[in-house]
């Protein structure tokens, strides 16, 4: 997970963290919360006394990079440091709740490496919508998952970023590849604590905690798998392969 950090000390979270490591900070703690929101969805397993947050994949293991400040800002060179890092050192998915309007060169070289590498790359479509072509990078980039976020209702939020999906059916640069729940979403939060988020931010780990429960044999084949799924499974937003959910939700 590359965001603020994490809460290391979080009841639910301590048991999952394998790795905490910054890229241009002192330390991995997360002094934002927004991380540590994030980890939860994936990974949270209930704490020792099983009475708090589970998330999609409470088996996996936590690799935190903190490459966004305290006020959730990061620089590119942090951002693309910190794919590296995680590919170099055993990451099998990278999450990102991040994003901007244009691509570097950075990012977007680090991202082919990681994905060279066997990584599997899940990004948050951003924030901008209900405009048509508004999904930012890295989660434009075609060689990462693209998340879109759905409201308790079933219905695409409003706010969520839109894609320039053709309904062909095949992935390309600026479309949407699936929606998750991203509406009044509860998990771990710093100091301890539990938040309720809404953003395609929380969106994105449902996806990435899928990927990491139902994991093939690399990450080509998971991203298949995973689309597999969503083609058969319940369609969100317009029909088909669309601007809004992409191929939907991989259930």
């Amino acid at each position: 997970v590359l965001d603020t950090g994490v809460d290391r000390d979080h009841s639910d979270l301590i048991g999952n963290i394998k790795v905490c490591h910054a890229e241009g900070y002192s330390s991995c703690e997360d002094d934002n919360g927004h991380g540590t929101h994030v980890a939860g969805t994936i990974l949270a397993n209930g704490g020792s006394d099983g009475l708090g947050i589970y998330g999609v994949a409470p088996d996996a293991k936590l690799m935190a990079i903190k490459v966004l400040d305290r006020k959730g800002r990061g620089y590119t060179d942090d951002i693309a440091k910190g794919i590296e890092y995680a590919a170099n050192n055993g990451a099998k998915i990278i999450s990102m709740s991040l994003g901007g309007s244009t691509e570097s060169i950075l990012m977007k070289d680090a991202i082919q490496y990681a994905v060279h590498k066997g990584v599997l790359v899940i990004a948050s479509a951003g924030n901008n919508g209900p405009a048509y072509d508004t999904i930012g990078y890295p989660a434009a980039n075609p060689n990462v998952i693209a998340v879109a976020a759905f409201d308790e209702s079933d219905n695409i939020a409003y706010f969520s970023s839109r894609g320039v999906n053709d309904g062909d059916w095949e992935i390309e640069e600026r479309e949407i590849e699936f929606a998750a729940p991203g509406v009044y979403v509860e998990s771990t939060f710093k100091g301890g604590c539990y938040k309720v988020y809404s953003g395609t931010s929380m969106a994105a780990p449902h996806i990435t905690g899928i990927a990491a429960r139902d994991w093939q044999e690399n990450n080509l084949a998971t991203r298949i798998y995973l689309q597999t799924l969503a083609k058969n499974g319940f369609d969100y937003g317009l029909n088909g392969d669309d601007i809004e959910a992409g191929l939907g939700l991989p259930i």
